[in-house]
């Protein structure tokens, strides 16, 4: 397990230091904060109604983070997946139930931080601080745009940027929760597929 354990860290760290430079010591101090966690496929990470304890970095593994409405529909906010983090930090942060449900649609392997842990890594490691900011900073970014994109695109535009940003987890996800995603019935997504298909 420990050296497991050295592989999910050593990919932790490869992914902060995309942003920011670590040393082994810092890195050894960043690691104490972090608890692994395996999910399984089908499990909830989340429901609503829960107050989001941990936000988790996700070493392996594909997530649906949504928002079912009171007739039951699922609306898709996104797909978490490697090197992404996954939780609902506004729950996190303020304590407050949570109005998502995220599932884990593969087998999954996590590196969970609580909330007081993260309040205390931040205050002592001035690098996972600036690392911290640059992420939140990019995800308002990204949060921003696919308001834009969902607001000012068509659902087969919406389709094509999907399948340029997201490659990698196309074809992991089903015609269904990918339709969920861009807004449209499984049907009309179909009826985008055909049409694209037919152009290529």
């Amino acid at each position: 397990m420990e050296r497991e354990s050295e592989k999910y860290f050593e990919k932790f760290r490869e992914h902060i230091e995309k942003y920011v430079k670590l040393g082994d010591v810092e890195m050894d101090h960043i690691r104490s904060f972090f608890t692994v966690k395996k999910v399984m496929k089908k499990s909830l990470l989340l429901e609503p109604g829960q107050i989001c304890g941990f936000e988790y970095f996700i070493v392996l593994g594909l997530f649906q983070s949504a928002i079912p409405d009171e007739s039951g529909k699922i609306h898709t906010l996104s797909f978490p997946h490697e090197d992404w983090w996954v939780g609902d930090f506004k729950s996190f942060t303020l304590g407050k139930p949570s109005i998502m449900k995220i599932e884990a649609l593969e087998h999954s392997i996590l590196l969970g931080i609580s909330k007081a842990a993260l309040d205390g890594l931040l205050a002592s490691s001035q690098s996972f601080s600036s690392y911290f900011r640059l992420l939140s900073e990019n995800a308002s970014i990204a949060a921003n745009e696919r308001i834009i994109y969902q607001l000012s695109q068509t659902a087969e535009k919406r389709y094509e940027l999907f399948c340029q940003k997201y490659p990698k987890i196309k074809t992991r996800l089903s015609q269904k929760r990918i339709a969920s995603f861009l807004g449209v019935s499984p049907e009309y997504f179909n009826q985008i597929e055909r049409k694209i298909s037919k152009q290529t």
